[in-house]
């Protein structure tokens, strides 16, 4: 029954991405990739019926850390087919702390010195279609968003050891975006957002960026992106939910082929 409803919410929003569908001009760069640098922080909590262990102040997390991520963005000129965008990151870092008080996580107890480790990757492949007028630009479609987070914590006593997981399935997201296209000072302004919450499973994506065309077919942009995720834990019993945030600002180049 799930299955089918994810089949019939896919294909209800690929047939607005259809219908919303504009060619675009293939000598503007219908291909392009970005790399670039994202400053993050990641925030969060474990919580369950006894107690609630923040990621800063229990973990030691409170490092900011510059992360590689990656977009792939591909136009055609085919009304039909929608066109498609991949981007990709992978955070990954560890802490120390002591512990001001006994916390219980994944049906363990930890006390005093721990040691925390952090994984958490997404990589999106969305599916869109757009309107142009003017300076606008509106595009709207799916993101089919799969996360892995995987945060591993051991007590320095060696007494204690966990090892969490949180979502790793396939999540399917409504995406919509605007860009807002000043030519004239050769600046591109633009906001993406996905957000899906059903029961227990929660996901979010915003960014906002500002670009420069510095080369007929090379942009510099600047912006803010937010990725976060609400889960829980199905393998312990004492209702065991994952809320974790990673944000900051970033510095993207974009090449147009």
């Amino acid at each position: 029954m799930l299955r089918l409803k994810v089949l019939f919410i896919l294909g209800l929003f690929l047939t607005n991405v259809s219908a919303v569908y504009e060619q675009t001009n293939s000598t503007l760069g219908n291909v392009s990739i970005q790399t670039g640098i994202w400053n993050t922080n990641i925030n969060g909590t474990i919580s369950n019926v006894n107690n609630s262990v923040d990621t800063k102040t229990d973990l030691g997390f409170t490092e900011q850390k510059n992360i590689t991520s990656f977009v792939l963005d591909l136009k055609n000129n085919v009304y039909w087919l929608p066109n498609v965008q991949m981007n990709y990151f992978l955070y990954k870092d560890s802490a120390h702390n002591t512990l001001a008080a006994s916390k219980i996580i994944s049906n363990d107890s930890f006390n005093g010195q721990i040691t925390s480790e952090i994984k958490y990757s997404e990589l999106n492949t969305i599916l869109y279609g757009f309107l142009n007028k003017n300076i606008f630009t509106f595009d709207i479609g799916v993101n089919i968003k799969n996360m892995i987070f995987k945060e591993s914590i051991s007590a320095v006593s060696g007494i204690s050891n966990v090892d969490i997981k949180g979502t790793g399935s396939f999540l399917l997201l409504p995406y919509i975006a605007l860009e807002v296209d000043l030519d004239f000072i050769n600046t591109v302004l633009k906001a993406e957002s996905s957000v899906l919450s059903i029961g227990d499973t929660e996901a979010k994506d915003y960014k906002y960026s500002i670009s420069y065309r510095v080369m007929k077919h090379m942009f510099i942009s600047y912006g803010y992106r937010y990725n976060g995720f609400r889960s829980k834990n199905s393998n312990t019993t004492n209702n065991e939910k994952y809320d974790m945030n990673i944000k900051g600002n970033y510095l993207n180049v974009k090449i147009l082929f």
